[in-house]
Order: structure tokens, then C-alpha cells, then sequence
């Protein structure tokens, strides 16, 4: 038993420490640019009236904590970290929405939610693209909206 305690007492601790140092030691430096992805949505929202619910949300972060990163149908969106449509920006003649980043970003997370009650008018069409780095990673075309179907998602990219 003697030697048991001497023999644990001996390799716990050295057993220990070569764990502690293989550990792979966190980088302290910021990642580098090809980290970050540049990104594109296009929103369309058609035949949506007064009692519907829309809303679309988009937030993005970039390394250097930039205030302006967005633009909207081409114009930048100046100390913007998010951009909000919903359905007063659907109701008159623009229906199409393109929301670009300005510089490239390190995440961006959306949030789409779309909802017909039903009283006068029974549906409404839902399309939403995300491209990442000029890649399609999400592509909902012409979604019906219903009484009893939603539009609902979270993406984080």
C-alpha cells in the first residue's frame, strides 16, 4: 500500500502536467480576414396588406467593431449594425429588398417572420435569399402565406 501511495504520488502529478502542457494553448490573436464572409439578402414580400405581420431582421458584427455595415437596395446604411423591414416597407411599390454588407463580417444572425391573420386577404408570397460569399446557402422562393402557415426562421451565418 506504501508504494502504491509513493507510485501515485510520484506520476499523478507528472501525468498532470503533461496533460496541462499537450493542451493546444488558445490564440490570443484576432483571426484574420479570410475568417470574415462577405453577405448578401434579398427580400421580396408580395400582395401583403394593413392586418398582415412582417418583419424581417438582420445584425451583423465585424472584427473591428464597425457601425456602418450595411446597405440597403444600394444605399449605405450609416451607423447601422442592423437593419429591420417590415410590412409598412412592403406596402407601397418596393417589394424587392437587396440588404448587402459593406466590409466583410465576422457573423451575421437574421430573424424572418411572416403572418397572415386571414381577415381580408387569405395569402401573401414570401421569397428570401442569403448568399455567403457569393454562395446561395438559403433560398425560400415564392413561400405562400396563410391563416395557417407561417413564415418563420432564424438563421445565423
Amino acid at each position: 500500500m506504501k508504494n502504491l501511495k509513493k507510485v501515485l504520488f510520484t506520476i499523478l502529478p507528472l501525468l498532470t502536467l503533461t496533460i496541462l502542457f499537450s493542451c493546444k494553448k488558445e490564440s490570443n490573436e484576432m483571426p484574420t480576414d479570410t475568417e470574415n464572409k462577405n453577405f448578401k439578402f434579398t427580400v421580396t414580400v408580395d400582395g401583403v396588406e394593413e392586418q398582415d405581420y412582417v418583419s424581417f431582421v438582420f445584425v451583423g458584427g465585424s472584427l473591428d467593431n464597425a457601425k456602418t455595415i450595411w446597405k440597403v437596395n444600394g444605399v449605405t446604411k450609416n451607423n447601422e449594425t442592423a437593419i429591420s423591414l417590415g410590412k409598412n416597407d412592403f406596402l407601397g411599390a418596393t417589394k424587392t429588398y437587396v440588404i448587402e454588407s459593406t466590409t466583410p463580417l465576422r457573423l451575421v444572425t437574421t430573424s424572418q417572420q411572416c403572418l397572415n391573420p386571414g381577415a381580408t386577404n387569405p395569402s401573401f408570397k414570401v421569397s428570401y435569399k442569403a448568399e455567403v460569399n457569393g454562395q446561395v446557402v438559403t433560398n425560400d422562393q415564392n413561400f405562400t402565406v396563410t391563416s395557417t402557415t407561417d413564415y418563420t426562421h432564424k438563421y445565423d451565418y
